[in-house]
């Protein structure tokens, strides 16, 4: 393997640590990348979903498919429950529910993590300041409301 692996081996023997072998780079995982990247719709991170009657977006972001969360929204609006804020507005306004294609757009593919929370912030300020967005003021301005209790007057 080299010196450096015998090196670092050597220094363990006496010790009652076990040194093992592994590489994060398994054919698996190769295989399954070029899946992922031939298909960005299986992939996760941020994407934006535009009403197709009035042009207002939700900008959302999921750590599972694109297509998985797409099936979300949409079931809550076929059901007419709260849990999405997109569908909540199409029920609301009585617009139509557009197909995958012309409704979700994939803004930035990234794994779940600080990162994919960073990301979604940026997309929804930027509908934010265009006036154009269904997110609630919770997504904007996360510390709005800790703020404003906590204030001392």
């Amino acid at each position: 393997m080299g010196r450096e692996t015998t090196f670092i081996t050597n220094l363990f023997k006496k010790t009652d640590i076990k040194i093992a072998f592994r590489t994060k780079n398994t054919i698996q995982k190769l295989i399954m990348h070029k899946q992922q990247t031939s298909d960005l719709h299986s992939r996760s991170g941020v994407y934006k979903l535009t009403c197709p009657d009035c042009s207002k977006v939700y900008v959302g972001q999921t750590g599972r498919s694109f297509v998985t969360r797409f099936q979300e929204h949409k079931n809550a609006f076929r059901t007419a429950n709260n849990s999405s804020n997109f569908a909540k507005n199409l029920v609301e306004h009585t617009h139509s529910f557009g197909p995958f294609h012309n409704t979700m757009q994939i803004l930035q593919i990234q794994n779940k993590g600080a990162h994919l929370n960073t990301r979604e912030r940026f997309y929804i300020y930027a509908e934010y300041t265009r006036n154009n967005h269904l997110n609630d003021d919770s997504t904007i301005f996360p510390t709005r409301s800790l703020t404003h209790c906590c204030s001392i007057h």
